[in-house]
């Protein structure tokens, strides 16, 4: 189901979002997180990218375990400002193979003291 399709079929709408651990720490403490959240029947949980695209990969994995084990919407971010269009293309593949169609696509903060990754990516719009 679409994100859209919900907020078009009921209300309130109850989701939450969570985001991905760095790197050094494990997924556990989101995933013990859902098992929390999961018996307030969110109709949605979106998985943010992580500060500067730090914990991209981590995304897809945190939201298809969201829909495929949990049996929950996830709605995944996606930010073009420190990705490449290659890598783009690459965890777009990733979500859709995880039957992952909710994405919300974002430009995304200049890290502090960084510049812009991917000028070609200077608005969502250009994705």
């Amino acid at each position: 189901m679409f994100i859209k399709d919900i907020f078009s079929s009921k209300t309130p709408v109850i989701s939450f979002e969570v985001f991905p651990p760095k790197r050094e720490f494990p997924l556990d403490t989101v995933y013990s997180t859902i098992e929390d959240l999961k018996d307030m029947n969110p109709d949605f949980i979106s998985v943010t990218y992580g500060a500067g695209g730090s914990s991209k990969d981590r995304t897809v994995e945190i939201a298809s375990t969201i829909k495929n084990k949990y049996n929950i919407q996830s709605l995944a971010h996606l930010t073009c400002l420190t990705s490449s269009k290659a890598e783009i293309d690459l965890m777009l593949e990733q979500l859709k193979a995880n039957n992952i169609y909710n994405v919300l696509a974002l430009r995304g903060d200049i890290p502090i003291g960084g510049l812009q990754t991917y000028p070609q990516y200077k608005y969502a719009k250009d994705l």
